[in-house]
């Protein structure tokens, strides 16, 4: 079996890697996608299969169900939402429409960000806020983000890989002075779901008018494959980024299915919240046992984690892949980070014990 090198950043590499190898792609078990372990909520499954009779037509054209169903979720208004095709899809529309001549992006953390910046050719600066020894206090972080002057600043809350948490009160404090200091604040929220909705800033867009707020539907709801996401932010920023959006951004049984899903969520959440903690927990401890990898505590369904600086990620990737057909993410391509940190998500009991046993294994034969 011939792994290839060379590796795309994320999503879809299940399908390539799985086509490389000549197996199966269920049977690769997804380490580097960070999507609920515990599937479907209840009831969306049979809409989707309800909703295949209706392709023949096609989808509203601005999704104005799901718009409706999102601000009842938020109390907020549908003149306050955008939905789109996933999150990354939002960042790249909102970059389009904004055009800022400066961004900087809180490191290290997501990577579309960059990228979609670049395709507008921003200047980017990267503030790192977080490495294995130090982290910025909140104090220092928000006075060297306005020393840089940008116009806009992406964060991501819990952050992506780090699995770091900003509370509401210092989400208060940074949205306030990037308010007064007159930068637009695009918060990522495409994991809050496993932390609870009381960490969530997304309610607060109509008190501030420089704040975009991302959430993801296909973390929390395992929709990956459908892409289904939708931003918050003020009116007048809203119908800016309105007037932009394409046509049909939706297909009709993402509508569906998202509906479904945020209808019926509420004892799913909660039964994911404990779940996913409980396993996070498990990881953690495990990976302490281990001598040549250091686990960072997270609040999020993943783990990051930095391999001893003998060992380089790729001859782990390597082997849990050619051992075990464990995919694992590589975090060399974040700022600040490099080929010896990993990420790892949460997964199912008998996925998270499996990933340990061959770690072991690697372990043993170094």
């Amino acid at each position: 079996m011939k792994l290839k090198t060379t590796m795309s950043v994320h999503g879809g590499e299940v399908f390539r890697l799985a086509a490389e190898a000549g197996i199966d792609p269920g049977n690769i078990i997804d380490f580097s996608a960070n999507i609920n372990p515990l599937g479907l909520p209840p009831g969306v499954c049979k809409v989707m299969r309800e909703s295949l009779k209706n392709l023949g037509h096609y989808p509203e054209i601005g999704a104005e169900s799901l718009l409706t169903c999102v601000a009842r979720r938020h109390c907020l208004s549908e003149e306050n939402i955008v939905v789109g095709n996933g999150s990354s899809a939002l960042i790249y529309l909102l970059v389009r429409v904004l055009k800022p001549e400066k961004a900087l992006i809180w490191a290290p953390t997501f990577t579309e960000y960059e990228r979609a910046l670049n395709q507008v050719q921003s200047k980017i600066a990267n503030l790192m806020i977080w490495d294995s020894d130090k982290t910025l206090s909140l104090e220092e972080t928000i006075k060297s983000s306005i020393a840089v002057q940008p116009d806009l600043v992406f964060l991501c809350n819990p952050n992506n890989p780090t699995g770091t948490l900003w509370s509401i009160a210092e989400l208060e404090r940074i949205v306030s002075a990037f308010k007064k200091a007159g930068i637009t604040c695009v918060l990522d929220e495409a994991f809050i779901d496993f932390v609870g909705a009381e960490f969530s800033f997304a309610d607060r867009v109509d008190e501030f008018d420089n704040l975009i707020v991302l959430r993801s539907l296909t973390k929390i709801y395992a929709l990956a494959g459908l892409r289904c996401g939708y931003l918050l932010s003020g009116r007048s920023l809203n119908r800016l980024l309105s007037c932009f959006l394409e046509p049909w951004s939706l297909n009709s049984i993402a509508i569906e299915a998202a509906i479904a899903a945020l209808e019926n969520d509420h004892d799913f959440i909660k039964q994911t919240i404990s779940y996913v903690k409980e396993q996070r927990n498990y990881l953690y401890k495990e990976l302490q046992e281990l001598s040549f990898i250091t686990p960072f505590p997270g609040h999020a369904n993943y783990l990051l984690a930095k391999l001893e600086q003998c060992k380089k990620g790729e001859s782990v990737r390597r082997y849990l892949f050619s051992k075990d057909k464990i995919l694992v993410r590589l975090c060399g391509d974040y700022a600040g980070l490099n080929q010896n940190y990993l990420r790892f998500a949460v997964k199912g009991k008998a996925e998270n014990r499996r990933l340990i046993k061959t770690l072991q294994s690697y372990q043993s034969i170094e």
